[in-house]
């Protein structure tokens, strides 16, 4: 039953407007109106988030530290190193608006660790919810195309009798798009089986256990059908570090892990009986086939890793320290980005913003590991989607960015039997230099208001992120889609 507190949950509303914004992007099938409309079905509920943290506030809300000076000055630096380098570089209006962006995700993600802290158990069965719809969108929309000889993840106009065109709606641009929702979502189940298993719900379990089991299930066919080797190889390692803690655990949290665990190998072999059965092609066995091809020799113009990755590490070598502004496409590279993290951010900001961006990781990733309430999907998670984007780019999606914005915020919760925020704050950064960047949680709106106004000026100017495809970040036979 919903309480009146969790009603109150700005998170259950702005999951609510991310899947309205998802479902109604599916009515449009050009490319790049359909990318303009989950660039909004981020923002907007963004904002309206940044609305709710505007209301009647406490004193300690604009006196208080509530996080580490650590995450502060990583915050700060990412954006002054961002700015220099888009300054000096060849898009300093694109990068503005890329600054603006990372200013605004990170502005609230503080400002959002309160509200896991109250509603943190009415959260994990809305993302479960959620991921459920999502990815069954997704499976759903991929097996209709397969019936009708469709090709999925793409804009097929067909020929109808009567001289009309008919469209095939589809929710992604890619399928490497619609396996970044997957490796965000599918840990989700985590969490809700933790809480099936000390009865934390007792009304419809049955419903719930349903729902814990279909986010694996859903997630891994997703993969599986489409192919997705990284995100895969993603999941495999963060089950593999789910196994190991629970192993490493007390007898409740071994059986949380290893339940969780055998749930993720069960959903992995109906997946792979699925696509025998659908004659998708036999995704195991041709996993290290298709990873191979990825690193084997191959021309320059040839859209792999083996191609992409020394380009982007030549390019950062010609510029270390500043970069060469977000989000640049390195000389002689065949591809917008180098499907790397830390390629990217070593191209794009240099080695002080890679730096800076490695302090921001002290408000989500955890000391240790919990194995209480929603952090006990952080490992699996953290773990995979560190996997990830050594091989893709999660953080330049619309959508993936907006489950980001909820789900960080989360893995690092606090114990009841913990001091607070603030004492923790001062505790961490007794250097008196540091303590100046334990900023209260108003800076941090103040800071994502920043970001608002940086995004649009950047969406006004000519040279700016715009509203189309930029000629400045455009490869000669394809546009990059530009998230701003």
């Amino acid at each position: 039953m919903i309480t009146r507190a969790d009603r109150a949950n700005p998170l259950r509303w702005y999951l609510a407007a991310l899947l309205i914004g998802i479902v109604l992007s599916l009515l449009e099938g050009y490319p790049l109106l359909k990318f303009q409309a989950q660039r909004l079905a981020e923002i907007v509920p963004a904002l309206g988030l940044l609305a709710w943290c505007y209301r009647r506030q406490p004193a300690a809300f604009f006196s208080e530290p509530v996080l580490s000076g650590w995450y502060g000055l990583g915050l700060v630096g990412f954006a002054a190193a961002a700015l220099l380098s888009g300054a000096v570089g060849a898009i300093p209006w694109i990068s503005l608006g890329f600054l603006g962006l990372m200013l605004l995700q990170f502005g609230l993600l503080p400002l959002l660790q309160p509200v896991w802290q109250r509603h943190g158990a009415d959260l994990v069965r809305l993302l479960a919810l959620f991921t459920v719809a999502v990815l069954g969108m997704d499976v759903g929309i991929w097996l209709l195309a397969r019936a009708f000889e469709v090709t999925p993840y793409a804009w097929v106009l067909r020929p109808e009798p009567g001289g009309g065109m008919a469209e095939a709606p589809y929710l992604y641009l890619n399928s490497r798009w619609a396996n970044q929702l997957t490796v965000l979502l599918i840990w989700t189940f985590v969490p809700l089986l933790q809480q099936l298993q000390q009865r934390v719900i007792v009304r419809q379990r049955r419903f719930w256990w349903v729902i814990c089991a279909a986010v694996p299930l859903l997630g891994l066919s997703q993969i599986v059908l489409n192919q997705g080797d990284g995100a895969l190889l993603a999941v495999v390692v963060g089950g593999a570090g789910l196994a190991l803690a629970g192993w490493r655990s007390t007898a409740e949290g071994r059986r949380l892990c290893w339940m969780a665990t055998g749930l993720l190998l069960g959903a992995g072999l109906l997946a792979a009986l699925l696509s025998a059965a659908l004659n998708a092609g036999d995704f195991f066995t041709e996993f290290a086939q298709r990873g191979a091809e990825q690193l084997a020799p191959a021309a320059p113009t040839a859209q792999k890793r083996i191609v992409l990755w020394p380009a982007y590490a030549r390019a950062v070598l010609a510029s270390p320290w500043l970069g060469a502004g977000i989000p640049a496409i390195a000389p002689a590279s065949p591809e917008c980005t180098p499907h790397n993290l830390w390629l990217a951010l070593l191209h794009w900001t240099g080695l002080l913003g890679t730096a800076a961006a490695l302090a921001l990781a002290t408000a989500f990733v955890p000391r240790h590991w919990s194995g209480r309430g929603v952090s006990v999907m952080a490992l699996p998670l953290l773990l995979s989607l560190f996997v990830y984007q050594l091989v893709d780019d999660i953080w330049l999606r619309p959508l993936a960015l907006a489950l980001l914005l909820v789900l960080l915020p989360g893995l690092k919760l606090l114990d009841a039997a913990q001091p607070s925020p603030q004492l923790l704050a001062q505790q961490k950064a007794p250097q008196r230099w540091l303590q100046r960047f334990a900023f209260p949680a108003a800076t941090y709106r103040l800071l994502a208001v920043v970001g608002v106004l940086l995004i649009t000026v950047s969406s006004v100017v000519p040279g700016g992120v715009g509203f189309a495809p930029s000629a400045l970040v455009t490869m000669p036979k394809a546009a990059c889609l530009l998230f701003f």
